[in-house]
This record gives structure tokens, C-alpha cells and sequence, in this order.
């Protein structure tokens, strides 16, 4: 009986011997995917991802008016929407837009996009009508601009941005913590770049001659990602934007909006949330059941295999045939 209960310690312990790096390198990789649908109350309503911010414009130009308003309040409320009927795990698709009104509900901005996503890394893909107000995405060498790739490094990461249609660099800048949460900081400097005209009065970008004057506008931009590193969740983000218009003399003449946007508490609160659930799940099948299948399988294995080598008597040499004594034999000398 001893030595079957050996051989099935030995069993157990090479199928858990197994499980371990099965766990650790198949299950939790098809796992580690970005989300078709959302949970919870605060930021989803109806399947649909909330993301909502809030900061001052210091300065936003008024076109009904020409003048510009300073301190102005601001509310963005960004939506994502799955697209999960042409999704895949490594060809994921979302539908985003985002509004940014004053505070008397006035639309200051609005953007609308597809991205077509690796679910894995958030590697950005040429696929299925990218777009982002309608216009094509041409630039797909970085990361989609709402999460960071599952195992997140300590490195610069091109990070698209949709105002530009590019991606440029986000410098890892250190760690932090959010809520108690460790995170990893990123900034992304957006150096002042063209991305349209607009016409307006020549007056008001050093034209005074011309009654109209097609004016270059430019974007820049500052953002800073607060990124849990095994999720790749965006827990907290602040951006500071600047829009100008120039003159022929190829200097800012007129700004159109200089804000900052944040986060909102409730915001942080569900992203730090919904990160730390993802992380508990992730590491329970990435590190602690590996580790415990490995460790019990290799204490079953020792133990079945000590049992099945020991006798019943209790030593490993009870029981075996010995050689009767002869009587009367000679005792050497």
C-alpha cells in the first residue's frame, strides 16, 4: 500500500511539476489581453468606458467674439467603446470620443477615433479603418493612446498622439505611487507642430491690411501617465496644451486655448480600481500558483519516491532473504 501511495506522489508531483510553467507561460500570456466590455459603476455606462478629466483654460479664444476668456473651467468626459464583433485577442478595436466643454456647457473641443490595437502589447495596427476624425492614421509605430502593453518596462515608449496623428517619445522619468498603488511616470513633450490652418481677421495675427488671413495653428503639449506596470492601466494623467495661430512672420500671434487638464478623483479612484483587480488576477496566475504548483510538486515527487524505495519493514534493507548460518561453522582466526 505504502508503495502505491508512492507512485501516486510521484504522478501528482509531475503533472504539478508541469501545471507550473504551463501557468506561468501559455494561461497567463492568453489572459493578459486589453478588455472587451467594462465593469462596475462609476466609470461604465452601459458597456461603454468613462474617462473624465477636468482642469482651467488660462487662456481660451472665443470665436464668437475674437476676444479671448482667462480662467476658464473645463470638463472633458472621454468615451471607449469596444468593438468586440471584429475583435481579437492580437487584433483588438476601439471606438473612442472625447468633448471637452466650459463650464457653461459650451463645446470648446471633440474628437472622434478608431484604433486597431494588439490586446497584448497596445502596439497600434494598420488595420480596419483606423482613424481619427475621420482622416486616416498613417503612424502606427507606438502604443495606443489609452494603456500601456501588459509588463509595462522601465523604458521610453513611443506613445501615439491623436491631435498630431504620430507617435513621439514618453521618457520614463522614475516611479510613484497613486493611492498607494506603485506606478511607473511618464512624460511626453510635444514640441510645437502644425496641424491645420484656420482663418480669422489679419488683425489679430499681426495682419492688420488683410480683413481675412489664413493662419497656421499650431499644438503643443505636456503629458504626464501614471502607469501600473503589470496592467499597463493609466491610473492618473495631466496634460498642458497650448494652441496658437501664427503670422506670416512664422511667430505665435494669437493662442487659442492654453489649459491643463487632470484626472478627476472619481477618475483615479475607478482606474487605480480597475488596475489593482487586474493586477491581484494576473499575479495569482503569472506568480503565485506557478510557484505553489512547483513547490508542491517537488515534495510530492521527493516524498513518493523515498516511499517507494522504502520496504514495509522500514529500512530499505527489512525484509530481504539473508543466508542461514552454517552450524558448527569455523570462526576465522
Amino acid at each position: 500500500m505504502r508503495r502505491v501511495f508512492g507512485y501516486v506522489l510521484i504522478g501528482l508531483g509531475v503533472l504539478l511539476l508541469v501545471l507550473a510553467p504551463l501557468l506561468r507561460f501559455y494561461v497567463a500570456p492568453k489572459l493578459a489581453v486589453a478588455p472587451l466590455r467594462c465593469t462596475g459603476t462609476t466609470l461604465c455606462d452601459n458597456g461603454v468606458s468613462l474617462s473624465p478629466s477636468a482642469g482651467t483654460a488660462e487662456t481660451l479664444f472665443d470665436p464668437t467674439t475674437l476676444t479671448a476668456r482667462s480662467q476658464v473651467p473645463l470638463e472633458a468626459q472621454r468615451r471607449v467603446q469596444p468593438d468586440a464583433e471584429v475583435s481579437t485577442p492580437d487584433q483588438t478595436m476601439y471606438n473612442t470620443s472625447q468633448i471637452v466643454n466650459d463650464q457653461k456647457g459650451t463645446q470648446v473641443d471633440g474628437t472622434t477615433a478608431r484604433y486597431a490595437f494588439n490586446g497584448h502589447t497596445s502596439q497600434m495596427l494598420d488595420c480596419c479603418h483606423s482613424n481619427v476624425n475621420g482622416v486616416p492614421i498613417e503612424d502606427f509605430s507606438g502604443v495606443m493612446p489609452l494603456k500601456f502593453p501588459f509588463g509595462v518596462e522601465q523604458k521610453d515608449y513611443l506613445y501615439y498622439d491623436d491631435t498630431i496623428n504620430q507617435a513621439t517619445t514618453a521618457k520614463f522619468v522614475g516611479t510613484d505611487t497613486v493611492e498607494g498603488l506603485t506606478v511607473d511616470k511618464f512624460v511626453q513633450v510635444i514640441a510645437p507642430t502644425k496641424v491645420g490652418t484656420l482663418e480669422v481677421p489679419g488683425a489679430l495675427v499681426g495682419v492688420p491690411r488683410k480683413a481675412a488671413y489664413v493662419a497656421d495653428r499650431y499644438y503643443s503639449n505636456t503629458r504626464t501617465m501614471w502607469v501600473e506596470p503589470t496592467t499597463g492601466v493609466i491610473v492618473n494623467g495631466t496634460e498642458d496644451q497650448l494652441q496658437t495661430l501664427r503670422g506670416p512672420d512664422g511667430t505665435d500671434q494669437l493662442t487659442l486655448i492654453k489649459a491643463t487638464l487632470v484626472f478627476t478623483p472619481e477618475n483615479v479612484s475607478g482606474s487605480v480600481s480597475q488596475a489593482e483587480d487586474g493586477k491581484s488576477q494576473l499575479d495569482l496566475i503569472q506568480k503565485t500558483l506557478p510557484l505553489a504548483a512547483l513547490v508542491l510538486g517537488l515534495v510530492a515527487l521527493v516524498g513518493g519516491v523515498l516511499l517507494v524505495r522504502r520496504r514495509d519493514g522500514g529500512s530499505p534493507d527489512a525484509g530481504a532473504p539473508t543466508q542461514p548460518a552454517t552450524a558448527g561453522a569455523p570462526t576465522p582466526a
